[in-house]
């Protein structure tokens, strides 16, 4: 059996890695868009964590994904149409020196 080599984490990928409330937690959030222009898929985080890969179409927390766009995704449920958008970009923390 190979042992693994014992690899520090750099600094910055560390930090940047752990960033406190990057995300929010209370709802579904946008995480990415992919795909082509033609066949679009979406990376959604559930309040519980779970990530679902999501097409046009598809069901996910009982809202249906009506229209999924470059920086946004929108879902169609009981209360009616909401817009989820790409998180802002966060600024990077300084590096140790």
């Amino acid at each position: 059996m190979l042992e693994q080599e014992n690899k520090k984490t750099n600094a910055t990928t560390a930090n940047l890695a752990t960033i406190s409330n990057a995300l929010a937690t209370g709802g579904m959030t946008l995480i990415g868009v992919f795909g082509t222009v033609e066949e679009k898929h979406a990376l959604l985080r559930a309040a519980g964590g779970k990530i679902h890969r999501v097409s046009v179409g598809d069901t996910v927390s009982q809202n249906t994904v009506v229209a999924i766009a470059e920086d946004a995704v929108i879902l169609a449920g009981m209360t009616g149409q909401r817009k989820l958008s790409m998180p802002a970009p966060m600024r990077q923390p300084k590096a140790a020196a």
